[in-house]
């Protein structure tokens, strides 16, 4: 898979693998792995679904172990093993849609592209703080309780000016979805029917809300979920005024949730 590069010194047997998952497993199991590696795994589903044409999932944890500076994987640009796990699936991904536009070059040509390459995919996660960070302001004991409460102010302007500059767009939405319920695999497509405001509606094939992290919600908004009450609907909570927050509690009642 790395063009004749030695990128790890003990992969697991990708044949061995399918032999046992073809074995203990049927459509829509999930197969995790402990000890990603080389991503061995990874590969051995992918290849087993094209063959028998199910739909196994699977999760690779592998933490950010650094490889030797002397081996062949440092040299070729994989600092640690998980850049390894990454990129062997990504690989394995190409050449499976490779072999199918030449097996079925129609699929490609004639708009079902989506069809031919549904399941080749994975999502690549992080484990990091979280966007939301704990309270750790205290009041000063030397200061009236009036200047303490400009201070606390002040702390809160600073952390939510903070959320809003500094977040990976990416993360913040994951972020808030799984603390929503929400399972790994969720999609998140942009509402064209929305103008002033960036709406997303995500879904994991169970659960649906749409979703919305400007930095303002715009009145129009508002006024949309107005009208749509069977709608659920996340955003910041920085991003609305009190009438705002207020109208989308009252319409929406348990569908509205501000973060």
């Amino acid at each position: 898979m790395f063009g004749g590069v030695k990128v790890f010194n003990n992969p697991k047997s990708v044949n061995f693998l399918k032999h046992i998952f073809k074995f203990v497993t049927i459509e829509n199991d999930l197969i995790l792995d402990f000890f990603g590696g080389s991503g061995s795994t990874g590969q051995a589903i992918f290849e087993l679904n094209k063959q028998d044409n199910l739909d196994r999932r699977y999760v690779l944890v592998q933490i950010p172990e650094l490889t030797d500076a002397k081996t062949e994987a440092f040299k070729a640009g994989y600092k640690k093993i998980s850049d390894i796990t990454i990129e062997r699936n990504k690989r394995v991904v190409e050449k499976i849609i490779e072999e199918k536009k030449k097996q079925q070059p129609d699929l490609f040509t004639n708009g079902h592209k989506e069809d031919a390459i549904k399941g080749l995919g994975f999502k690549v996660f992080k484990l990091v703080k979280s966007n939301f960070p704990r309270v750790e302001w205290a009041p000063d004991v030397d200061k009236t309780e009036e200047e303490n409460i400009v201070l606390l102010k002040k702390y809160i302007a600073d952390k939510e000016a903070q959320l809003v500059t500094a977040f990976n767009r990416g993360e913040l939405l994951t972020e808030i979805l799984l603390k929503n319920g929400f399972q790994l695999n969720y999609k998140a497509d942009k509402q064209d029917q929305f103008k002033k405001n960036e709406i997303l509606l995500a879904t994991d094939g169970i659960k649906e809300t749409l979703i919305c992290l400007d930095v303002t919600v715009e009145a129009d908004t508002v006024e949309y979920f107005k009208k749509h009450t069977d709608k659920k609907f996340i955003c910041l909570e920085r991003a609305l005024d009190t009438t705002k927050k207020y109208n989308l509690k009252h319409y929406l009642g348990d569908l509205f949730n501000a973060f």
